[in-house]
């Protein structure tokens, strides 16, 4: 089915009519990628983003790639360990992420940087997952809320908070989220252990969040289980896509215009900056190709061994901006300086 027309991008074959450089090296390839002219430039990387040790046992490039996202390295939130510890916390999910990111991040060789997101764990109740948050699930729940926003009439925010449990294990908030495909109907999501009451329980309930869905999102052929000798979290994780962060945002704000700041206060996903997306992500979807020789296809002909990126190249990528940029310019949402979330421009130029 086709994808709708906000969200299609270039097509491989589409950058290779660009001015297309070849690059051999991963040293300064985020600068690289801010300098580019996107309506008139693109790169061809010709090294491998994904580490080398996921190619091992692999026929290609694209299972290397789905391996990596499976079980690719991780930023480990500095979080409370306990609920009891949680309760005497004062630091926001922000805080936590901000300093954890470039305690991970900040003077680091590019080239060394392979993190594909950040993990945290909840610290009650019995689903004790260690929940998952890959770099490139924030930026494309950027724009699909933008796409709620602005071609579709926004996503639909019904809380059940009125609860007497909801004060120490969090609200259950039903969602409905717009498809990135033509004609297919909308997702039906489940947010649980969402905090909406400022009480000091808050700053335990927001490491359990998770969701449910009545139809599995587009995007779960990424969360293949393979068969790895030595790991041993396998069934121990939740892996949020962009459907589950973009309904996150929508609770967010409804919230918000309620005047109540907590869902907003406790946020445990990463909002990218303006710049961010449009001077970074878009070019990494829009300008980019990488060489990929295990392409299937008859001949050998240079278009037909570049391909686009692939979701855990693109997170490491972004985990690199990261380092580049800072983690304020980055990966943090300033409305002051941003404007509003759904004004991103996510058009191609």
């Amino acid at each position: 089915m086709a994808t709708k027309s906000f969200f299609r991008e270039r097509t491989a074959a589409q950058i290779r009519m660009l001015k297309v450089k070849q690059v051999y090296s991963q040293r300064g390839l985020v600068k690289r990628i801010l300098e580019l002219n996107p309506s008139e430039e693109g790169l061809e990387l010709r090294v491998r983003i994904i580490p080398g040790r996921f190619f091992k046992n692999t026929a290609s490039h694209a299972e290397a790639s789905r391996k990596c996202y499976r079980f690719g390295e991780l930023i480990s939130l500095s979080q409370p360990e306990r609920q009891k510890d949680a309760y005497e916390c004062r630091e926001i999910p922000l805080a936590v992420r901000a300093r954890d990111f470039m305690k991970n991040l900040e003077n680091r060789k590019e080239e060394d940087i392979h993190y594909i997101g950040y993990s945290f764990r909840p610290v009650q109740g019995r689903d004790r997952r260690k929940r998952v948050v890959p770099f490139a699930w924030l930026l494309e729940a950027a724009r699909l809320y933008a796409y709620a926003g602005n071609r579709s009439y926004g996503i639909t925010v019904n809380p059940y908070d009125d609860a007497a449990r909801v004060r120490k294990e969090g609200a259950s908030i039903f969602c409905d989220v717009p498809s990135r495909t033509r004609k297919k109907p909308r997702y039906v999501i489940r947010l649980d252990n969402v905090p909406v009451k400022g009480t000091n329980e808050r700053m335990a309930v927001v490491w359990g969040i998770k969701s449910d869905f009545k139809i599995d999102p587009e995007h779960s052929k990424w969360n293949i289980r393979y068969t790895w000798a030595h790991d041993r979290e396998g069934r121990d994780r939740f892996t949020f896509y962009p459907h589950d962060i973009a309904a996150y945002i929508a609770v967010m704000m409804k919230y918000y215009e309620k005047h109540n700041l907590t869902p907003l206060e406790m946020n445990p996903f990463a909002l990218p900056s303006k710049k961010e997306v449009e001077e970074f992500y878009k070019k990494l979807c829009n300008n980019v190709v990488i060489f990929d020789p295990t392409l299937s296809s008859s001949g050998k002909s240079r278009k037909r061994t570049t391909r686009k990126l692939h979701i855990a190249e693109k997170s490491i990528l972004i985990a690199r901006s990261i380092s580049v940029l800072g983690h304020d310019e980055s990966m943090y949402w300033e409305p002051s300086r941003d404007g509003l979330l759904e004004n991103y421009n996510w058009t191609i130029r």
